[in-house]
């Protein structure tokens, strides 16, 4: 296993974007080791530069780098760990009065967002307005997501129930049934004429849409599923064959793999076309979050904090990466561009980290850390293919615009 160099959390106040504007305006920053007591600093504001900026400074080992209306570099002296703080562009808090918990955004600015107030709400992500609100789950919405086409939804929640809606007429035209405990995750299998859900029940379930009917279980196992993701096979994988011919309803499933993750620790690579086990692990913390970032690699999110990278080989157990550099659980996982992904955690904080190449050993000390939170967990995550949105226990979904920051700070 390839474990990430042992970096610290540098964390700043939460609203540093607006106190630094002013002069002498003064924000706490501080550095923390995982199991180690943190040290504390102070940020200053001594006014504007002459490009508008403010101009910041920092006490003790704290120094302040490049600064922008809508970034903030820190660098922690005495072992030259980096961080650049971005700070929301714009911060939707109408949408919402209770917790978010899932979010999805299309690239043309649409939205839908779930809440723990069991509101499902679809609205434009370019000036915040209200399109519709989507009623007919009983109980909380755990997930909604949109279909390729960006015009239609599918949500899941904890009345064991997934349904498929239009966004432009708010119309549910299909609900599957079949799962006996709350279904906690989906996967949209290509453009969407099958969809896979994972559930409470400790089953992972294909479907036809078209006929709302269920094309079969792919995998059952003793323990609350938590996640799931889709991707496709590589080379180094024998997919199996399946002991029946499956039904002509089943589009597209023959490349895929489903990754799960489970309450007790287990996580579970499925063949959906042939419904084989490829290879299965357990680790020693609950798993809140799977996502596929290639045919090669996958990632897991652990509730003790960690996150993992494999591969996408048979008998893998051991991971390519580890990074653990806090304790606070890693609530969602959003690939972002080549080699990129952001975790939201437990504690509020959503943190970008760089998937070293092999041999590469370029800004592993170096983290993106999108801020607003104050201590209020990230729940999920979604982009529309250039900003960031994060959606929040505060009742807030926030955007960040974060495509040129890590073009500028990786270079790449």
């Amino acid at each position: 296993m390839s474990v990430s160099n042992r970096v610290p959390v540098i964390s700043v106040q939460c609203d540093w974007d607006e106190v630094l504007r002013k002069k002498s305006g003064e924000a706490w920053v501080s550095c923390k080791f995982r199991g180690e007591t943190g040290l504390h600093g102070k940020l200053f504001s001594r006014g504007q530069t002459d490009e508008g900026t403010p101009d910041v400074r920092g006490s003790d080992d704290f120094v302040v780098g490049k600064v922008t209306s809508s970034t903030l570099e820190v660098t922690y002296r005495p072992t030259g760990h980096k961080c650049v703080f971005i700070s929301p562009r714009t911060v939707y808090t109408g949408i919402h009065k209770k917790s978010v918990v899932s979010l999805a955004v299309t690239p043309n600015g649409l939205s839908v967002s779930a809440c723990t107030e069991n509101k499902l709400q679809v609205w434009d992500a370019n000036d915040g307005m209200l399109r519709r609100s989507l009623s007919s789950h009983v109980g909380d919405v755990y997930k909604c997501r949109f279909f390729p086409s960006g015009v239609v939804v599918l949500s899941a929640g904890a009345d064991m129930l997934i349904k498929i809606w239009s966004a432009e007429t708010g119309q549910c035209p299909v609900t599957l049934s079949g799962h006996t405990g709350a279904v906690m995750d989906v996967c949209i299998v290509n453009r969407g004429r099958n969809i896979i859900s994972v559930s409470k029940d400790g089953t992972a379930k294909l479907w036809d849409c078209g006929q709302s009917a269920c094309l079969g279980t792919l995998i059952k196992v003793d323990s609350t599923i938590n996640c799931c993701s889709l991707g496709v096979a590589n080379n180094k994988l024998d997919l199996g064959e399946p002991d029946e011919a499956p039904s002509e309803r089943e589009i597209g499933t023959e490349d895929k793999v489903l990754v799960i993750g489970c309450e007790d620790g287990g996580v579970h690579v499925v063949a959906v076309r042939s419904r084989k086990t490829l290879f299965s692990f357990m680790l020693s913390s609950a798993i809140n979050c799977v996502v596929v970032v290639s045919d090669n690699e996958f990632l897991v999110g652990c509730h003790s904090g960690e996150v993992l990278l494999y591969a996408f080989r048979e008998n893998c157990n051991t991971p390519i990466v580890s990074w653990f550099e806090s304790n606070s659980a890693a609530l969602c996982l959003l690939p972002y561009k080549a080699r990129g992904f952001f975790v939201g955690k437990a504690d509020g904080s959503c943190i970008y980290y760089r998937i070293p190449n092999s041999g590469d050993g370029d800004h592993l000390d170096t983290r993106l850390h999108l801020t607003g939170p104050d201590c209020d967990p990230v729940y999920d995550l979604a982009s529309d293919g250039t900003a960031v949105y994060t959606a929040c226990r505060d009742a807030t979904i926030r955007k960040y615009e974060v495509q040129n920051v890590i073009l500028d700070v990786f270079k790449s």
